[in-house]
């Protein structure tokens, strides 16, 4: 049985922005359940979110992860704003059953043994869990070949500990996009990344800038601000 726990970081809303769903093969959950067990009895968390992790947290576990090879990383990014097809943004579950097929793709394919893909359950609701579940079991059956046990499972990450993994391996690839910010994203072994679109994505985003319009003695001036960029997640 494969193990394969996936998170996501970002939004689906049709704005700038980077969308990334992570997906961590864990040859030895057991191992990584550990890793999060002990630094929440440590810290006394209830549960690792990734966002919540101030920088040293985030290298402690990042670097407790890659002590051993016995887990890889694939990811899907999405550059949302060159998305040209629009009416994917009408039904978010649409949008993310699209990428989620392009990152399962080659793994259901190559493996030869009863596969097991674990989701947290925070963000989908019943209907949209089943139509991913549906819709990944009709592709694997009929289109990728594959003639083993397919399980996809939404469980809560507070007692799945793996998700939180996930969900901290996630955040470490948005940070390379969305921020620039490479030390924890080169660190982790990553066997596998999709940019989509392929052609148009953009390996930077143009600055957001709010003009404010502020008058000093008579005199108006203006004031760029810069949202992205500021952020020190």
């Amino acid at each position: 049985m494969l193990n394969v726990f996936i998170d996501e970081s970002g939004n689906l809303g049709y704005n700038e922005g980077y969308f990334i769903i992570a997906m961590v093969v864990a040859h030895n959950p057991k191992r990584i359940k550990n890793i999060i067990k002990k630094f929440c009895s440590y810290h006394a968390l209830p549960e690792v979110h990734a966002t919540d992790l101030d920088f040293t947290k985030k290298q402690f576990l990042i670097n407790t992860l890659t002590k051993q090879q016995d887990y890889s990383v694939s990811y899907v990014v999405a550059d949302k704003m060159m998305v040209t097809n629009k009416p994917l943004f009408e039904n978010n579950n649409l949008l993310f059953n699209y990428l989620f097929s392009f990152l399962v793709k080659n793994i259901i394919k190559a493996n030869t043994d009863d596969i097991h893909f674990y989701l947290d359950n925070r963000t989908q609701k019943v209907a949209s869990a089943n139509s991913l579940k549906e819709y990944i079991t009709i592709k694997a059956y009929t289109e990728w070949g594959f003639s083993k046990n397919l399980f996809l499972e939404y469980k809560d990450s507070k007692e799945l500990k793996a998700l939180q993994m996930a969900d901290l391996v996630a955040n470490c690839i948005r940070r390379k996009y969305q921020w620039k910010n490479n030390d924890f994203y080169s660190c982790l072994n990553i066997v596998k990344s999709i940019k989509f679109p392929q052609i148009t994505f953009r390996h930077e985003l143009p600055k957001l800038q709010t003009n404010l319009t502020e008058i000093v003695n008579n005199n108006i001036i203006i004031v760029d601000v810069n949202p992205i960029g500021s952020s020190n997640e």
